[in-house]
């Protein structure tokens, strides 16, 4: 079952989304579901010069919800660290989830991305940390000469100003929009594996015994 996840690692919601969507998935996993996860890339934001530590990813937040987003992104395992948030770009985070996903990390790719800009408070937008990150993973890192990007051509970004992010859409057409919470999450994952199981088509005929 394949889920469709878009995204910005610069996005507090996106963020949280993830943190509740990595949990749903790993119990929908050790229930023997299987799950494909696709991610799309998409930048909420350009940080300017102007911006400061601590006002890129969260001005999307009214300040009275600021406090309890952290501690609703802290519920679901993910530490939110205003102070130490450092804006980027995610142009060059992005195509190493790409990267990563050629070899079979994206998730936890994405997650360490995600720990890195709101817990770490390292600089995703620097291609030299990135590239430590990637190490770490075991993640084999490529890049153009002289272009600073995570392999060629990697991952096509849209920019859209506006928090229109996290979005997860479902083999059945399901679109979620948001952090939604952890127990829809859980149910979505399970009705559209039930769908999917029922649509599967029956083989022609039953095997052979040898």
């Amino acid at each position: 079952m394949k889920v469709e996840f878009t995204h910005d690692i610069a996005c507090v919601w996106s963020a949280l989304g993830y943190a509740r969507f990595q949990r749903a998935a790993e119990e929908h996993r050790a229930g023997g579901g299987e799950l494909e996860v696709v991610f799309r890339p998409y930048q909420t934001a350009i940080p300017s010069a102007a911006t400061t530590p601590g006002g890129g990813p969260l001005q999307l937040v009214p300040a009275a919800r600021i406090e309890q987003v952290a501690q609703a992104a802290a519920v679901d395992g993910l530490v939110v660290d205003l102070d130490r948030i450092l804006p980027a770009r995610t142009d060059h985070a992005h195509r190493l989830i790409a990267l990563a996903a050629a070899q079979g990390a994206a998730e936890d790719m994405a997650a360490r991305l995600y720990r890195a800009y709101f817990s770490d408070g390292l600089d995703i937008g620097d291609v030299n940390v990135l590239r430590g990150l990637a190490f770490a993973l075991g993640v084999s890192w490529s890049s153009e000469k002289g272009s600073g990007r995570a392999g060629p051509g990697a991952a096509r970004i849209a920019r859209v100003s506006g928090p229109r992010v996290p979005v997860f859409r479902f083999p059945d057409g399901t679109v979620l929009v948001g952090a939604v919470s952890l127990s829809t999450l859980r149910s979505e994952l399970g009705r559209a594996d039930r769908t999917r199981r029922r649509v599967r088509p029956e083989p022609d005929h039953a095997p052979t015994a040898v």
